[in-house]
């Protein structure tokens, strides 16, 4: 593939002929705005394109960058509601550090979203983290390591009602649970077909 300008392109097809493809010189334009930190300008121009794949681009791209306005702007723009509500709910996280985590938490990075706080010396938010992504051990032992909040996650477990209620109802008895376990681990290797994956 060769380029002939920047909204052209020669490919060359397995029968060796060369195809001239138009293609949209926006995308290009738009990643050089980015890269020269031109969020303004790169905001308008996906106004006068109106194309949801450059709104999404910009989304994208602002979210790896931190630039949370301009991602507003553009979750706005393609009806990302969801987004748009996590954007505006990390703004109003008081520290950087704070808004780095939750940041990490949305590229799906739970450990380093905790070493950040931990980092920063926010010890709460750390826990809770762990709290809404129910890793209570994780949650417990960080209370414990740093020795405060303790009482915060047991009371956090507590709260859970679906546990509340079944405790009540559910007698536990550790025997015949960890029987039925083995019993289910028994009928599975049973099963056709069934074997260990080598």
């Amino acid at each position: 593939m060769t380029f002939q300008d920047s909204s052209k392109a020669l490919i060359r097809r397995s029968d060796g002929v060369l195809v001239s493809v138009a293609t949209s010189p926006y995308p290009l334009a738009l990643y050089d705005l980015v890269k020269t930190g031109q969020w303004d300008k790169a905001t308008r121009l996906c106004r006068f394109i109106k194309d949801p794949s450059m709104w999404a681009s910009l989304a994208a791209v602002a979210m790896a960058q931190k630039e949370l306005n301009t991602a507003e702007v553009a979750f706005a723009a393609i009806d990302e509601v969801d987004k748009l509500h996590f954007v505006l709910k990390v703004k109003m996280i008081p520290t950087e550090e704070g808004r780095n985590a939750e940041l990490a938490m949305y590229r799906r990075r739970p450990n380093e979203a905790e070493s950040i706080l931990v980092q920063a010396g926010l010890t709460y938010r750390a826990i809770k983290l762990n709290i809404k992504l129910f890793r209570w051990e994780r949650a417990l032992a960080l209370a414990q390591q740093y020795k405060q909040h303790t009482d915060t996650v047991l009371w956090y477990r507590q709260r859970i009602p679906q546990f509340q209620e079944l405790f009540e109802q559910v007698a536990l008895d550790e025997k015949q649970i960890k029987q039925r376990i083995l019993e289910e681990k028994a009928k599975e290797a049973q099963r056709p077909g069934a074997k260990r994956y080598v």
